[in-house]
């Protein structure tokens, strides 16, 4: 695996939405799995069934009123640095961070 550094703008080659084939755009993974299954926006709402209120930051409008980055039991899929694995929701690195934000939501329109 090749390691991931945040400062740049790629995503790894195994980042891409099991439904839809999406990458190069913010992806959410399952909470509770050491190999999760890696879903875009799109497809995160539809599995857990939540309306697609997400705006460009990732984040949404959860059903109680508040502000949130997660979809269901979906949370921001932010690979380590060595790329063996996701960080923890509440353990990712600002680097990390960033980098995720700075994904687009939606991958880029083929011209």
């Amino acid at each position: 695996m090749t390691s991931l550094d945040y400062a740049k703008t790629g995503v790894p080659s195994d980042y891409v939405c099991k439904g839809c084939g999406a990458t190069g755009c913010k992806l959410w993974r399952e909470t509770s799995f050491c190999a999760p299954q890696l879903l875009c926006v799109d497809c995160a709402c539809k599995d857990q069934k939540k309306t697609n209120n997400v705006n460009e930051q990732g984040m949404r409008t959860d059903d109680h009123n508040m502000q949130t980055d997660q979809i269901g039991w979906y949370v921001p899929a932010v690979p380590t640095a060595d790329n063996y694995g996701y960080w923890s929701y509440t353990a990712v690195p600002d680097a990390g961070c960033q980098w995720w934000d700075r994904l687009p939501l939606r991958p880029a329109k083929a011209a």
